[in-house]
């Protein structure tokens, strides 16, 4: 009934992301270069910029995209004349910003694939796209069909032409469709010559050579196209996918765990500090995924990431089940009894299966002395969350 529970709570969810989606309002993640986050209130009226990091306090706050400043924008329509009218490569036009000394929004150097992302997102163009990937309880997280997108045209302001966006992604798909298989496996075979190695960065940073999404696409992972070659690194490239699965998965994890407190009545409020927010602007919670390994005996392992710098007052670790693609349970970490010397105490002087003090490694079973925080789902903290009279708790 938990899970059935869930299921019709994730339903819920994306249902409520999809319809303020069409309603023209922005759901999570960064601006990007050359536009802003604007929160608005319930009457639509702009109250003010939001930063990077920086979420919205109100439940009946929206967000929204705006042309950022002047000369941001004057670079993005620079690009996308560079690359449609000029004939230059993204890397070349990476190449040309650094020169310039033009920073990314995120105060790096620009690259290939930045570019890249400029030059193909439509939101330059004013449209709300939403569902490209997803990731449902007991399922795999997967790219999602462009039939399947959620988009509304002409939800923002747009900053660059729609004509010379259109040119833009033509040539994009003109260079991937002409090449066959065969042709893209040559194409990384020749990359392995030149360089003694591949991985994603370098694919994505390599001139003549599409991008690693294009190989992900056409070949499911880039761990399928390396096999295709006889590609073999001494690099654990099932760890690689695991973690890459789990960053993506992560966002969708946080974000689903916070909307069920806000529909609950719980105030919370996200900080700057990745998987922590504020909960009734009184305790700080982290929230770690926490991927399961396993030993040469065939046992399972997980390790719990402590960040006593970010000072939480409760880590909430998940930890996922076997394939890494479904969470098994849960432990309410309180920091108060997460302490080195008071975990040491609990167990006289045997430390914990090794643990280092900023570190917890758990087994499937640990113990009542951990095991008591354990819990098959997050009813326990969502009912603890809530707020209550006074009346009623005496």
């Amino acid at each position: 009934m938990a899970g059935e529970y869930s299921r019709e709570l994730s339903t819920k969810v994306f249902r409520g992301a999809c319809r303020l989606i069409q309603l023209g309002f922005k759901q999570g993640g960064t601006a990007g270069y050359g536009m802003r986050r604007m929160l608005i209130d319930q009457s639509g009226e702009r109250k003010a910029l939001l930063k990077i990091g920086e979420q919205k306090s109100l439940q009946t706050d929206r967000v929204i995209l705006v042309p950022g400043p002047e000369e941001e924008v004057k670079t993005v329509r620079a690009m996308y004349h560079a690359f449609v009218e000029e004939g230059k490569s993204e890397a070349a036009i990476a190449e040309s910003l650094n020169h310039a000394g033009i920073l990314t929004d995120f105060g790096r150097r620009w690259n290939r694939t930045t570019v890249r992302e400029v030059l193909t997102n439509e939101k330059y163009i004013g449209n709300n796209v939403y569902h490209r990937t997803s990731f449902k309880l007991k399922q795999k997280h997967t790219r999602n069909p462009e039939d399947q997108w959620i988009r509304v045209e002409g939800a923002f302001e747009g900053i660059v032409d729609r004509t010379l966006f259109l040119q833009a992604r033509e040539l994009f798909l003109a260079r991937s469709q002409r090449l066959t298989n065969e042709e893209l496996l040559e194409k990384l075979k020749l990359l392995l010559h030149n360089h003694g190695r591949i991985s994603g960065i370098l694919i994505n940073e390599s001139e003549g050579i599409p991008s690693s999404a294009a190989y992900r696409s056409r070949f499911g992972s880039l761990i399928r196209a390396y096999t295709l070659i006889g590609y073999r690194a001494n690099v654990d490239f099932t760890f690689i996918e695991v973690n890459r699965r789990l960053r993506s998965l992560f966002p969708e994890v946080i974000q689903n765990t916070i909307s069920k407190l806000i529909s609950l009545g719980a105030r919370v409020a996200k900080t700057s500090d990745a998987g922590i927010f504020l909960l009734n602007d009184e305790i700080r919670v982290s929230l770690v995924l926490c991927r399961q390994r396993t030993t040469q005996a065939g046992a399972s392992r997980w390790d719990i990431r402590l960040d006593h710098g970010l000072r939480p007052d409760l880590t909430i670790a998940v930890r996922m089940d076997h394939t890494n693609e479904a969470v098994k349970d849960y432990y309410l970490l309180p920091s108060i009894d997460m302490t080195w010397d008071h975990l040491k105490r609990r167990k006289g002087d045997e430390v914990l299966n090794g643990a280092r003090p900023d570190r917890l490694h758990l087994a499937e079973a640990n113990g009542i002395y951990l095991d008591t925080y354990r819990y098959e789902t997050l009813e326990r903290f969502f009912e603890l969350s809530q707020r209550l009279p006074v009346d009623t708790c005496v």
